[in-house]
């Protein structure tokens, strides 16, 4: 397919639509943001949708998305499993598509992109629209999951990115299919000395370092988690909290379990963590269990949501040697009896994608010069 660029044009605009409903999403946009900074001929732009709309709304909308993934997860559940349907949520698909893809328009036309690259499947079911009316622009849409919701299925999307060859019959589609894997930042590319990293943070040789992460916004009930841990007493096991975006948290940890756990909040240096670590607890976030299994730690998933969690924990199970407890005490017998066999480990090496963002722009690019 030929990509239309102006004339007067000396750069390539590749337009990166995100939607900020967990930091996944986003993270994903800003490894493939990382890859093209190696291609002076192309001019990135990272977007979300909620530049569409004022900016109150967007608020209102995470806060509320937020609220029911705490509160009330089984009302989560039951809309993913009415939009997973055959019929289910389509029309409003389509309606909200529609109308957001409206009150884009402008947004779309200041930024006059040559390629848009989705990171959210309702990004790619906007632009899938706006391509109506703009049939030369490319779109290509990134599943940062390891498991595929039918609202990722539209019209418009040229090529889909998915996160491992074994979910490519899972995908209903005539469009392009690439198993890249989830696109992971360059800092995870990176292969870190482990003992230097221990010795970093001053972590003993002998010790079992366990991390203890819920996403950006530390979705995890981590204080239940370190309180069962020392209940247990488990021997030499250092236990490691970050919490993210979530300072409330991170505070309420430091008070309670500051003199026996170590308690972060958002942390920069991610890569080097897990590659210290030995075992991370965490939830089954795509980006998250892309990162991990770029790591190559033991992976422990706790009490999954319900929804695209519930898919992507079952992945991991089944094909990367992953643990999945729904109960502390499940938790602490995992954690006990934990070993990785050789062929387990080769397993999780073989699912692991680190240079996916990096195959993804390479791809780009070259539908981008055809």
């Amino acid at each position: 397919m030929v990509i239309h660029m102006h004339e007067t044009r000396k750069k390539y605009t590749v337009l990166l639509l995100s939607a900020p409903i967990g930091s996944g999403h986003r993270l994903a946009a800003e490894a493939l943001e990382q890859a093209f900074a190696d291609r002076p001929e192309v001019e990135v732009i990272h977007g979300n949708i909620f530049d569409f709309f004022p900016q109150f709304l967007g608020k209102a909308f995470l806060g509320t998305y937020l609220w029911i993934l705490k509160c009330c997860p089984w009302l989560y559940k039951l809309a993913y499993s009415w939009g997973n349907k055959q019929g289910g949520s389509l029309w409003l698909r389509e309606l909200l598509n529609r109308l957001l893809a409206r009150l884009g328009g402008s947004y779309l036309r200041s930024v006059q992109p040559d390629a848009v690259i989705a990171t959210h499947a309702t990004p790619a079911g906007i632009i899938g629209y706006y391509k109506k009316q703009h049939p030369k622009l490319w779109l290509g849409a990134v599943v940062t999951d390891f498991t595929i919701h039918r609202w990722w299925v539209c019209d418009g999307v040229d090529t889909y990115f998915i996160a491992d060859e074994l979910l490519r019959d899972k995908l209903t589609t005539t469009s392009d299919i690439q198993a890249t894997g989830i696109p992971v930042r360059q800092q995870f590319m990176i292969k870190h000395d482990k003992q230097k990293c221990r010795e970093f943070f001053g972590w003993d040789e002998n010790e079992r370092v366990c991390l203890l992460m819920g996403g950006g916004e530390g979705l995890l009930p981590m204080a239940e988690i370190i309180a069962a841990l020392q209940r247990a007493s488990l021997k030499n096991l250092r236990v490691v909290a970050v919490t993210g975006h979530n300072e409330t948290l991170a505070a309420q940890l430091q008070a309670k379990y500051g003199a026996t756990a170590e308690i972060y909040g958002f942390r920069e240096d991610v890569p080097q963590l897990m590659a210290g670590a030995d075992m991370i607890i965490t939830k089954a976030g795509g980006l998250t269990s892309a990162e991990v299994l770029a790591s190559g730690l033991d992976l422990l998933i706790y009490k999954p949501l319900p929804g695209q969690e519930e898919g992507n924990a079952a992945f991991l199970q089944q094909y990367c040697g992953a643990l999945v407890a729904r109960s502390t005490d499940e938790l602490v017998q995992h954690i006990k009896n934990s070993t990785v066999s050789p062929r387990e480990a080769a397993a999780c090496s073989e699912h692991a994608h680190p240079l996916a963002a990096q195959q993804i722009v390479d791809y780009v690019m070259q539908r981008l010069q055809k």
